[in-house]
Parts: structure tokens; sequence; C-alpha cells
């Protein structure tokens, strides 16, 4: 007699740090989980911790952000990813859209640069650097297609350049490293 298995899909957490607004929230769990085809739901909104902020930058660490997120990370998420609307920085870096941490399983990226008078580009904008910092997170390298959003920006227009999707080799990859949860 056959066992019947059941396949349980990964589930990714979308955690708010800060406030946002509840709308983009929303439209991006549901953009994120029309892209990936996964589960992804809304974590808990968390407090900007002080130590996080860079007082002579005026730019907050990123890699403070993460080590948040792992802190919270609940055992049924395969993978957490923090938004929030601060400007963002690493170490040797005068910016960064986001951040990854792959050993934790964890990433977090910022719409403080991704902002536009057009709605939707910052809606596209916001889908392109969540699925590239996901990527990053599941161990995912930079990509040489220009289309992949996988590829490296360092500009808005690099960003919007690249679009809001993964090329085949990185989307099954991608999907690989949720499915191996």
């Amino acid at each position: 007699m056959a066992i019947a298995q059941q396949v349980i899909s990964p589930v990714i957490a979308l955690v708010p740090i800060g406030r946002l607004e509840p709308e983009l929230l929303e439209q991006l769990r549901s953009d994120l989980s029309e892209a990936l085809d996964f589960i992804v739901q809304l974590g808990a909104e968390l407090e900007l911790p002080d130590d996080a902020y860079d007082r002579a930058r005026q730019q907050t660490r990123a890699r403070r952000l993460n080590q948040l997120l792992a802190e919270v990370r609940q055992p049924e998420w395969s993978q957490v990813l923090g938004v929030t609307d601060v400007d963002l920085f690493a170490p040797r870096l005068r910016f960064v859209f986001g951040e990854a941490d792959p050993a934790q399983r964890v990433a977090v990226f910022s719409l403080e640069r991704l902002h536009d008078a057009d709605a939707e580009r910052v809606r596209r904008r916001a889908l392109t650097e969540a699925l590239h910092e996901l990527g990053h997170a599941l161990g995912l390298d930079h990509c040489e297609h220009v289309r992949c959003a996988m590829r490296f920006s360092n500009t808005l227009a690099d960003t919007d350049e690249k679009g809001d999707a993964l090329c085949a080799r990185h989307a099954a990859l991608l999907v690989e490293a949720l499915a191996s949860e």
C-alpha cells in the first residue's frame, strides 16, 4: 500500500521594519507570491532598532536589520524578507538597496531609494529588489542576463532595466533552493 505524501509549500515571511503603508505591503506580498508560486505571508511589524542607525552617515545598517530578522524568525518560515523605508548601508559602500544573510536565510531591502511619482514603477522596483535579495539569501549569485532580477544594480536605472523577473536559470535555482527546505 502506497503512502500518500503531502507536499508542503515553503512559507516566505514578509516582515515590515518600521511603519509602512499596509496597501503597499499587501501588494508586495501578492506580487511575490505570484512571482514565486509560494506562500508569502505578512509577519508582524518590527520597530527599527536604535542601534541600527549610524548618525555620522545618517543611514541604517542593513546587517543589523538582518540580525533582527534572524531573531524573530519562526520555525515555519523557510525564508524571511524584511522591508523598510530607511536608507541602508553596508561597510565600505555608499548605500545598498538591500542585503542578504544566506547563513540565516534572511534578507532586507529598502524602499527609500525606489520612490518615484509613478506608483507602478515603484511596485516593479520593489518586486525586483525583493526577488534579488531573496535570491541572495538562498545562495544565488549575480546574473549576466540584462533582464534578470539577479543582475547587479548600482543605480535605479540598473534596477529598472533588469526588470521584475528571474531568468530561467535563476528561477529554477530559486525554486530548487526553496523546495529543498
